[in-house]
């Protein structure tokens, strides 16, 4: 768990995971946080279903190529999240971009997701 995050900045970029599950879903993620305002776009699909949700950034932490955005989900569809959650969403920018995304407490809070390698694209934290 990060405890070291400390400056409001930026997290932007959109990315997508591949599972190794089969059928193959894919995750994707589009992020635009800076100053703690932004959205958080989540979404996945497989062979049969589609689910996603909207949330608004509560919180933007960056600290050298790491950020922890939270957001309150305004909307979703066929996703264990409803209106009013808290999720969390941690950026490594690096050589590969990694992504977790769970539940957060309290804005700020990066949650307990483990993170996954970023198969196609790219996010910038600053």
């Amino acid at each position: 768990m990060m405890t070291l995050l400390l400056a409001a900045g930026f997290v932007v970029g959109y990315a997508q995971i591949d599972t190794a599950t089969t059928p193959v879903t894919v995750f994707e993620f589009a992020v635009h946080a800076h100053d703690d305002r932004g959205v958080v776009w989540i979404a996945h699909r497989g062979d049969t279903q589609m689910g996603w949700l909207v949330a608004r950034v509560d919180c933007v932490r960056t600290h050298d190529r790491v950020g922890v955005v939270t957001a309150v989900v305004g909307a979703a569809h066929d996703v264990p999240a409803v209106r009013g959650d808290r999720i969390a969403v941690t950026v490594r920018d690096g050589a590969t971009d990694r992504i977790s995304v769970g539940p957060a407490a309290a804005p700020c809070d990066p949650g307990p997701a483990q993170e996954r390698p970023v198969s196609r694209g790219d996010f910038r934290v600053q």
